[in-house]
């Protein structure tokens, strides 16, 4: 029985026995730190991201996404949107619905302000989704104010989802309303 492993780079034929191949992959791996998925804090402001880390959510596509609120809400507050508009999107990726409202010809108020904030250099925040804001407020509602503020994701044809940060209450309100609006943005790992 051959326990050699050919190896064939560039026309050049080198047997290694599988025995040393596997014990030095094995004194390599051994040797590494382990290295942590991150190192931000929830709460924590990261420089260079544009904000304050709020957690990560498990996308439907799969993907395990870090969470950047800003720092402080926009000024004032905002509608979401027009009535017998969008009737659905998602309810965990807030940049798609956003990207997806201000491709309609009618106005966003709410998703348009999320969409022109930037910080740190990055421009790509956006309204957060149903799930998002629910994350956020489950991890820092001591940074928000105890009122309504908007997500992006649509309830029916007349009204949205909103939490409120004063208890964590999740609810749809009717898209002329006026509430609140933190921008975030999110990573990969």
């Amino acid at each position: 029985m051959n326990n050699m492993i050919p190896l064939d780079p560039g026309g050049l034929r080198l047997e290694i026995p599988a025995s040393t191949l596997l014990g030095a992959l094995s004194s390599y791996l051994a040797s590494r730190p382990a290295q942590p998925v991150h190192q931000a804090k929830i709460g924590e402001y990261l420089p260079g991201q544009g904000g304050i880390y709020a957690g990560d959510i498990l996308g439907d596509d799969g993907v395990v996404y870090g969470l950047i609120a800003a720092s402080e809400d926009l000024d004032g507050t905002y509608a979401w949107g027009p009535e017998d508009g969008e009737r659905s999107a998602s309810t965990w990726d807030g940049l798609l619905n956003t990207n997806a409202l201000l491709r309609h010809d009618g106005p966003h108020p709410a998703a348009r302000a999320a969409k022109g904030y930037s910080a740190d250099g990055q421009a790509d925040f956006y309204l957060p989704s149903k799930r998002e804001l629910q994350i956020i407020a489950a991890n820092l509602p001591h940074l928000f104010q105890p009122k309504p503020y908007w997500s992006s994701t649509p309830y029916g044809s007349y009204c949205a989802w909103a939490v409120y940060f004063e208890d964590g209450g999740v609810g749809p309100w009717g898209r002329g309303r006026e509430f609140r609006v933190r921008p975030v943005r999110r990573f990969t790992y």
